[in-house]
């Protein structure tokens, strides 16, 4: 997942950093960003660390005892905890997204196939929606099969939801 912004709270850094100096600021903000947009911690590593802020090693020494104070070492890495929680932040909303996507692909896979009474009934159906479908032995429901007695089938991924409502129709129309 490659994301090319994360939030930045100016408040929250100022206050965490009115004592650094200029040079310090910087060096800690470079590795932030480095952070944030590899998604992963970063070396522990100090040759490492001057490459990413981008100052020669000896420079990196002098700044690195106050810079390094925002960050856990653990197993070789520097762990930060704003850093991590703004990750997982991130990826819950872009799996938040991605359902969402999934699911109207879903619906417009089902509308362009004719199944869009089956489209309709994503939700768990009430027991005057099974009946009023007496046709129907199943309906397609958030990628499960839900029998005319509400029992629901092991969950099948879109794809082999949307191919087997589609057999279904074709069965139906041949009969």
């Amino acid at each position: 997942m490659a994301i090319d912004w994360y939030p930045f709270f100016v408040i929250d850094y100022r206050r965490d950093t009115r004592h650094l100096t200029l040079e310090e600021d910087a060096a800690y903000r470079r590795l932030i960003d480095e952070y944030m947009v590899t998604r992963e911690a970063l070396p522990g590593d100090d040759e490492a660390l001057a490459r990413i802020v981008g100052i020669p090693k000896a420079e990196w020494s002098r700044l690195a005892p106050k810079v390094r104070r925002y960050f856990k070492a653990r197993n070789d890495k520097l762990w930060h905890k704003r850093c991590e929680r703004e990750l997982r932040e991130q990826n819950r909303r872009h799996n938040s997204f991605r359902e969402r996507g999934q699911k109207g692909g879903m619906t417009t896979a089902l509308k362009r196939n004719g199944l869009s009474s089956l489209a309709a009934a994503r939700l768990q159906p009430s027991s005057s929606t099974l009946q009023s479908k007496k046709d129907l032995s199943t309906e397609l429901v958030e990628g499960a099969l839900v029998d005319k007695c509400g029992q629901v089938a092991p969950r099948r991924s879109s794809e082999e939801a949307i191919r087997a409502a589609v057999e279904r129709k074709n069965q139906r129309r041949n009969s």
